[in-house]
């Protein structure tokens, strides 16, 4: 049997292996300076696990799952992998769509997209946060406009109409 030779030898396997975890995201500077919200934004972050369920608030507001390497020796940074609002409409609080999540992960089930992000990056996922107790603070407006700005790669809804053909156009 012969052996492999050439610069080429492992180029198929370590090819084949980077895209298999290969993720895109994307970046638009202007699109970040634009976003300027309607109120103060005074974002609070915790572990997505269980044991951190009692210090999400029962109130109305804004979250973001974010991927990110605490422990990593590099700068602090991470990527904002999703964005939601809870109460706009409803009597949902950000504690109960924290535990729908939770359960969701648990049961296996839900939005493949948002288990995906969840199961593949355990220990690595956090949620941030705004409780907004003002009822004439319209989060879904908040929120598509942060969306909008990040365009976070979970996330397949919500965009505007420029973003949403941009986004399904892409391939």
């Amino acid at each position: 049997m012969a052996t492999k030779q050439g610069k080429f030898v492992d180029l198929i396997d370590n090819t084949e292996r980077y895209k298999a975890r290969l993720y895109q995201f994307f970046l638009d500077f202007g699109k970040w300076r634009e976003f300027k919200p309607p109120i103060p934004l005074p974002w609070k972050k915790i572990s997505f696990d269980v044991a951190s369920k009692p210090m999400v608030p029962k109130e109305r507001g804004l979250y973001v799952f974010t991927l990110e390497l605490p422990s990593c020796p590099l700068p602090q940074h991470g990527y904002i992998m999703y964005v939601g609002h809870t109460g706009n409409t409803s009597a949902a609080t950000l504690r109960s769509r924290f535990g729908q999540y939770l359960d969701d992960l648990r049961r296996q089930d839900g939005r493949g997209r948002v288990y995906y992000m969840l199961e593949r990056f355990k220990g690595d996922i956090f949620f941030s946060f705004v409780p907004v107790a003002d009822r004439a603070v319209d989060l879904k407006k908040i929120e598509v406009s942060l969306i909008n700005s990040v365009a976070p790669p979970v996330n397949t809804g919500d965009f505007d109409i420029v973003m949403s053909h941009v986004r399904r156009t892409l391939f």
